[in-house]
């Protein structure tokens, strides 16, 4: 997928940095990578849960994150659906 999800705006994400995404959406479910002294995320990928896991009769199913990639300026630059890293 090379956007967010069609819920999603990418012109959310796409351009600003970890701190003003956490000022409108809150603190992120999962990060790759802890923010840096100024508590920019660089380099890394930042998550919200969009599906929480289920147990269901047939089994379950995994958690679905969006994922903001930020580059080394600490700016997002591309959105993605994915699984928890290690879950």
């Amino acid at each position: 997928m090379s956007g967010c999800l069609e819920k999603y705006d990418e012109d959310d994400y796409i351009g600003k940095t970890s701190q003003e995404i956490i000022e409108k959406f809150g603190e992120f479910d999962c990060v790759t990578a802890p923010p840096d002294e100024n508590g920019i995320c660089r380099n890394c990928k930042c998550g919200y849960t969009i599906e929480e896991s289920e147990q269901g009769f047939l089994g379950s199913s995994e958690e679905v994150l969006l994922f903001i990639s930020f580059d080394e300026n600490g700016v997002a630059r591309s959105c993605s659906e994915g699984n928890r890293p290690g879950g």
